[in-house]
């Protein structure tokens, strides 16, 4: 068995024995390398059977996996595919702390819980009752609140909670939390109304539950959002993970984005108002948003934080005249600015004696990478940032450029 492979009842309880949990202790400070994997099974079949030793390296290397996602990791059952979908510790913990502060005092749903990684953060803050049908998630789910030392903070349910919706028994709460599936039939779907359960079941659970918040794609169409929703745009890691559609007080704007950096999460609504356009030229600073404030449509905001404007209403790169760091956006000196000419490119990289460049585009029609080994390069000389774009206009252009600050 390997990580892909699905885990049934029997090889769940097998994993949560005594037994199980003694032989992930034994492998927790073993070299789990694929290079290693002959040799690690072989040991482990000396006390656990084929099948079993197989679960137990598939589980510590996931928890090795899991690490980029949960400090404490290493006390976790997870499946490959829960651990994909689950939401990493500090998104998580964001969410809880929303939910917290903006609805009343009371117990919080958590429906379709997984593994139980937004559950835990919020039963650090309130009393959640949790949802799930997959009986091996929800056996996993439980067995994470127990190591964690939360399990009085939760409840536990295995089943579809569309269907107790529908027969008015889910319980009295203040405010809920979904997490429909975006995968179907094992392909991913990116439609709300494809979800499950889809857009409108959950819309039937806030005529009930007005306070709720909804995890869906972050590629979402905006044509598909309730009108009355508030929709935030959540990026960790430089990576825009997710949206939540927020109903109720938790819509406490329109249209956000909350960015982790630093450590900290800093917010920053869209109001929709246009942002300033000015003239691109060289020796300006041109900054490169964090996804999630591009998906939010932050851009009025964000150009009155760093006194800058767009040079292209249809092009998310921001420009001004003074350099002002900021952790929101990636920051780039504008050395020179040409019509797009690959033999144009080369000769002024070779003037210049660039020998690294890093390749960037936006309204580009090109992928940059197919024209890396096209490019002249001076080994061992200084390095370059080259983005590929156009002007208001259509043109396309190619910036030389460095980079300032922390990538």
């Amino acid at each position: 068995m390997d990580a892909t492979t699905a885990i049934n009842l029997a090889t769940a309880g097998f994993l949560l024995s005594p037994r199980g949990q003694a032989g992930l202790q034994a492998l927790q400070k073993q070299d789990l390398a694929e290079t290693q994997t002959l040799l690690l099974l072989n040991e482990l079949r000396r006390t656990f059977s084929a099948s079993e030793a197989g679960a137990l390296l598939a589980l510590a290397r996931l928890r090795r996996k899991a690490a980029t996602k949960f400090p404490f990791a290493d006390q976790l059952f997870l499946t490959a595919e829960a651990l994909e979908q689950a939401t990493a510790w500090p998104v998580a913990e964001h969410h809880s702390a929303w939910l917290d502060q903006h609805v009343p005092a009371g117990a919080i749903l958590d429906l379709g819980c997984g593994i139980g990684g937004d559950t835990l953060a919020l039963a650090q803050r309130r009393r959640v009752i949790a949802f799930e049908l997959d009986p091996v998630r929800l056996q996993f789910a439980q067995a994470n609140a127990a190591a964690l030392g939360l399990a009085d903070q939760i409840e536990f349910h295995q089943a579809d909670w569309v269907l107790a919706l529908e027969n008015k028994q889910l319980p009295a709460v203040v405010a809920a939390y979904a997490d429909p599936s975006r995968r179907v039939a094992g392909k991913r779907v990116f439609s709300l109304h494809q979800m499950q359960p889809p857009l409108a079941s959950l819309l039937r659970l806030q005529q009930q539950i007005t306070a709720l918040g909804v995890k869906v794609m972050p590629g979402l169409n905006d044509a598909e959002v309730p009108i009355d929703c508030g929709v935030e745009f959540i990026s960790h890691a430089g990576v825009c993970k997710e949206a939540i559609l927020w109903f109720g007080s938790p819509a406490v704007y329109k249209r956000w984005a909350s960015v982790h950096t630093g450590g900290a999460w800093q917010l920053m609504a869209a109001s929709g108002a246009p942002p300033p356009l000015g003239t691109l030229q060289a020796g300006q600073f041109l900054h490169e948003p964090d996804p999630a404030l591009i998906r939010a449509g932050s851009f009025a905001e964000l150009c009155q934080r760093l006194d800058a404007f767009l040079f292209n209403a249809q092009i998310a790169y921001l420009v001004s005249s003074q350099l002002k760091l900021d952790p929101l956006v990636q920051s780039f000196l504008i050395h020179e600015i040409h019509p797009f000419s690959l033999k144009m490119l080369n000769r002024r990289l070779q003037a210049l004696g660039i020998g690294e460049v890093e390749l960037k585009k936006r309204g580009f029609p090109v992928e940059p990478e197919e024209l890396r080994k096209r490019l002249k390069l001076t080994p061992g000389n200084k390095p370059a940032v080259i983005i590929f774009t156009q002007q208001e206009n259509g043109d396309h252009i190619m910036l030389i450029c460095a980079r300032v600050g922390k990538p």
